[in-house]
């Protein structure tokens, strides 16, 4: 079986690395190991960002809950919202209401 050469010196050094299987295996295991490095640092970087992103929201909850000042407002604010939605619940048209008064 005849196989082909390369007659360029400069062809053949810049080739070796692609002919050589050995070459070439261990060029393609060190490249999927800078893949997975590459994958595994973003997966910890986003890791991180979640973490960060749980502190500031529990700790924004956590204030929420216990800010009572904050709370009182939200539940005054709360019961007028239902107030002022019970006469279109209700169906009470506004000129009753002038009435009534």
């Amino acid at each position: 079986m005849s196989s082909a050469r390369i007659a360029s010196k400069t062809a053949r050094k810049a080739l070796f690395p692609l002919l050589d299987e050995d070459v070439s295996a261990v060029a393609r295991e060190e490249a999927m190991a800078a893949e997975v490095a590459e994958i595994d640092a973003l997966v910890e970087e986003m890791e991180r960002e979640w973490a960060a992103a749980d502190r500031v929201e529990s700790l924004r909850v956590s204030r929420d809950f216990t800010d009572q000042v904050r709370a009182r407002r939200t539940h005054r604010r709360a019961d007028r919202t239902v107030l002022r939605s019970l006469p279109t619940r209700l169906g009470v048209s506004a000129c009753g209401e002038g009435e009534a008064a």
